[in-house]
């Protein structure tokens, strides 16, 4: 079942691209606004970072990273795998935001506070997003004029290095990519993840995986019964993790 998942081919171009474009835009942390990359030996993470999701980007804020999520192994290549939102701090810590990498850069470059909260509405999303701006404007020390001045060329490149441009209705995108994962979800989970059905008779177990997670749990014989039975389906990778995410 493990695959020798590589770093998406859109990941290394930006991350690449990145790097020689930031001398352009000095007034921005960096380019994409996050840190970028894949580290396929790592050996920390947060104790709720599911176990078969390799994190790609950090936002620098309150813990909150995004993943690509391999749904224990049934995505063939990262290029393909749906983009969770992992924020430690919050109640609802795992949320599906992305269908993809290139679907999660569209949204992350002209519609990032999707991504980072939940909406009730589509209108509380746009009125957030006109408080967000005027607080911005309003700021004393903030560059509104150059922010924006920047952010623009930064769009402008992304259009046209990597083809991106805003989902249309991306609030309702987000609603039904979620709807889509429920309807493919044979166990439901704490995460709001689920598990699909991908091993026969083996759905239950990888469900109390996900919730040891969403638990935190720390029971250390419980937590190594459930990492020894991933060894035995081949998922060494999800069981390293499983054992660092949750006794450290």
């Amino acid at each position: 079942m493990n695959h020798n998942y590589q770093t998406p081919l859109l990941l290394n171009r930006m991350i690449s691209w990145e790097r020689e474009f930031a001398s352009q835009v000095k007034y921005l942390e960096n380019p994409t606004g996050l840190f970028l990359g894949i580290d396929f030996q790592e050996k920390q993470g947060y104790f709720c970072t599911p176990v078969d999701s390799f994190p790609f980007a950090r936002t620098g804020m309150d813990g909150i990273h995004y993943a690509l999520l391999t749904d224990f192994g049934f995505v063939q290549t990262l290029d393909e795998a749906p983009v969770i939102r992992i924020s430690p701090m919050d109640r609802e810590k795992i949320r599906l935001v992305a269908r993809n990498l290139s679907e999660f850069f569209s949204l992350h470059f002209f519609d990032e506070l999707l991504l980072l909260n939940e909406f009730t509405s589509e209108e509380d999303y746009l009125k957030c997003k006109r408080k967000e701006e005027e607080k911005d404007l309003q700021s004393e020390w903030f560059d509104y004029a150059r922010w924006k001045r920047e952010k623009a060329l930064v769009m402008n490149e992304v259009r046209d290095q990597f083809k991106l441009s805003p989902i249309v209705n991306a609030f309702q995108y987000i609603q039904e990519i979620r709807s889509e994962r429920q309807a493919g979800v044979t166990v439901t989970t704490e995460d709001s993840l689920g598990v699909r059905s991908i091993l026969a008779g083996k759905e239950s177990l990888l469900a109390s995986i996900r919730d040891l997670q969403a638990s935190a749990c720390s029971d250390r014989s419980l937590v190594e019964r459930h990492a020894h039975e991933l060894i035995r389906l081949g998922l060494v990778h999800e069981a390293e993790s499983l054992l660092i995410r949750l006794l450290g």
